[in-house]
């Protein structure tokens, strides 16, 4: 699976009076995560524009396992589960010292064809093929590395 991370602290101006992490604040972070992997795969938002879709988020989910808390130093990864016919990923947030799991969540998006604003029901080639790409790409990747033990 195609999977990406990035660490930061948390800000303070994502916390509330008790210095705990907003909830509406968590899909930020998931934001965050998805641009950095798309673009990881070569089509970001501009080139999704750029091919005439537009991928809305049509379904998220959150579970909140245990409180981010200011200056907290996280992880966020996200992984790619799905992506011929919508995309679908899944993110974890740990925490950097503990190794331990603090958030789960899951987002789905769509291709809509615009300016039409047609849904639909496979993702376009482009995407398909430059995520086929990095898979094969990151398997040569592993097969090299264990070929060299």
């Amino acid at each position: 699976m195609l999977s990406t991370y990035f660490d930061m602290e948390v800000p303070f101006y994502d916390v509330d009076s008790y210095r705990i992490v907003w909830h509406g604040n968590y899909p930020k972070y998931f934001e965050i995560a998805r641009c950095q992997l798309l673009e990881e795969i070569g089509f970001p938002y501009e080139r999704m524009e750029q091919t005439g879709f537009f991928f809305p988020v049509i379904d998220l989910h959150s579970k909140y396992v245990k409180p981010l808390l200011f200056k907290q130093k996280i992880r966020v990864t996200a992984t790619l589960k799905e992506w011929e016919h919508k995309l679908v990923i899944d993110y974890l947030i740990s925490d950097i010292q503990s190794g331990e799991k603090v958030t789960k969540g899951r987002t789905q998006q769509v291709a809509v064809r615009m300016p039409e604003n047609i849904t639909q029901f496979q993702s376009p080639a482009e995407l398909v093929e430059k995520i086929e790409a990095r898979l094969k790409e990151q398997a040569t990747q592993h097969s090299g590395s264990s070929e060299e033990r």
